[in-house]
């Protein structure tokens, strides 16, 4: 009897740690909507670089103006881009060259090459939107 119940007491502490008694003070999830001019932004890529250099940065891709991310905590830059199939080049001046896809920046560079965007991720869940213009 004395076993069955150290045994239950054994799963009960396992089951109280795997469900969430402990707090991660390292990282923090950035979760939220990116639009632009208004309407959701289908398709990016966010990135949150760490301002020190000395953490590893964050990525997610956005999809249907969504995106969700863990990163460690600290003062981050934020970079948004979404780049954009506009066209097909041929890689040679030759008949049987291959094609290529010509992309382009779909977002101006205040958003990613040139961005000014910051947050300061916190331990646990925070929510931020973009909301960004074409102009």
């Amino acid at each position: 009897m004395i076993r069955i119940s150290l045994q239950l007491s054994c799963l009960a502490i396992c089951f109280a740690a795997a469900s969430g008694c402990s707090t991660d003070t390292k990282n923090g999830t950035v979760a939220g909507n990116v639009t632009l001019d208004g309407q959701p932004l289908q398709t990016g890529l966010i990135r949150y670089v760490p301002a020190d250099g000395q953490t590893a940065s964050g990525d997610a891709q956005i999809t249907n103006g969504k995106y969700s991310t863990t990163t460690p905590i600290g003062e981050k830059r934020v970079s948004i881009s979404s780049p954009k199939v506009v066209g097909k080049k041929k890689m040679y001046e030759t008949a049987d060259s291959p094609v290529v896809d010509i992309i382009q920046e779909l977002l101006p560079p205040k958003y990613n090459a040139q961005s000014t965007l910051t947050l300061t991720v916190k331990p646990g869940k925070q929510e931020q939107p973009y909301d960004l213009t074409s102009k």
